[in-house]
């Protein structure tokens, strides 16, 4: 006789069974089902129409006995979301009490091969979700434009430009800080002003001074304070110059320091030699300082007679294009400065001439004009 414990083991095992020749039986579309279709345990486990424990045995009844699927099938047709339940009965499961799987009432345990529905979720007023253009013209509704964003200034602007009331008395106004652009020699007072002049081009400093100059009585008066051009810079620069002549030369005492040797490496120095030397004629000249002019060439007649003198006569080109520079600027000294050149500074440019001629023939064409100049003093 069958004790009821084996009864129940027994009915445990036919579900099992069942499902895995159904399984075999059935064509492979035959096994998708729906996720709200029953599973054949479910089947076998739920009692009948007239409240009895039958049992469904496959469709029809009859079994067809296939091999059982593989282990993957079968791990792919368990997959999915199990919801088990909250509490555990050992007697909803056999279906209560001793009386077998169509005992008393029906299971409450879902199969694990249904999908756990999902919650319909309410969307609040709030909420907006982002969809296609074409989906929201269909939908009725549209999302609500962008309002800009307003922005505020803690200044409020009144109707006159010049008056400005402040929204917020307890916040400090912040002023804006503005870079001066003006040159700093106009800004900076602690810098003397002969120190800033001296920066100037001599450009600059001519139009300084005329833009200042405003009626003819203050011509008049900064004539009268205007100097005498300076020519000691002048000097400097030109004696640097022959000295740099000078030291180009060998130094050995078996080398001569006027042969051709030692002009090749003199003629540097002695082009930038001459080149000052109109340089700084040309200023005074242009300038008609004529005193200076006549002042200037007695000091580089000199500078100019004591360069090397040298064996060759065409090494001598540019010692004599010197003098020749000079000369010129007398003669136009003598015939533009006339008797403002003073009786003394005329006096001793005519000594000067005599024995300049030495070193220059054509200066004695100065010593000409200096003699009319002299001539008309007499006959005024």
């Amino acid at each position: 006789m069958n004790t009821p414990l084996q009864t129940r083991m027994a009915l445990a095992e036919i579900p099992d069974r069942l499902e895995a020749l159904r399984m075999a039986n059935t064509p492979t579309n035959a096994n998708r089902r729906t996720p709200d279709e029953p599973t054949p345990a479910a089947i076998v486990n739920t009692p009948n129409a007239n409240g009895g424990g039958g049992l469904a045995l496959g469709v029809g009844g009859d079994f067809n006995f296939s091999p059982l699927p593989s282990p993957d099938e079968l791990v792919i047709r368990q997959r999915g979301r199990r919801r088990f339940t909250t509490t555990f009965s050992p007697d909803k499961v056999n279906g209560g009490g001793t009386g077998g799987v169509g005992g008393g009432g029906a299971s409450t345990l879902r199969s694990p091969f249904q999908r756990t529905p999902t919650k319909n979720l309410q969307l609040t007023s709030g909420m907006i979700l982002r969809s296609s253009p074409r989906k929201r013209l269909t939908m009725g509704s549209t999302p609500p434009e962008p309002v800009p964003m307003e922005t505020y200034s803690p200044i409020k602007i009144a109707t006159s430009s010049s008056t400005k009331q402040q929204l917020w008395p307890g916040t400090p106004i912040v002023k804006k800080l503005k870079m001066d652009d003006r040159p700093i020699a106009q800004t900076n007072s602690d810098i003397s002003l002969p120190s800033l002049l001296q920066g100037l081009s001599q450009q600059q400093l001519i139009d300084l001074i005329v833009k200042n100059i405003n009626t003819s009585s203050d011509e008049e008066q900064m004539r009268r304070q205007l100097p005498m051009p300076d020519i000691s810079a002048m000097e400097q620069e030109l004696h640097y110059a022959k000295r740099l002549i000078f030291k180009s030369l060998p130094t050995s005492r078996l080398c001569k320091k006027t042969d051709a040797a030692a002009y090749s490496k003199a003629s540097m120095h002695l082009n930038e030699f001459k080149r000052l030397l109109q340089t700084q004629a040309k200023r005074l000249h242009d300038s008609t300082h004529w005193d200076a002019l006549v002042d200037y060439v007695s000091m580089a007649w000199q500078c100019v007679a004591s360069t090397p003198n040298w064996e060759s006569h065409a090494h001598n080109t540019v010692r004599r294009q010197c003098f020749k520079l000079l000369a010129c600027s007398c003669y136009a000294a003598i015939k533009h400065g006339g008797l403002r050149l003073g009786q003394t500074r005329l006096e001793t440019l005519e000594r000067n001439l005599r024995e300049w001629s030495k070193d220059y023939e054509d200066v004695l064409s100065c010593v000409n004009a200096l003699q009319r100049t002299l001539n008309n003093r007499t006959s005024l």
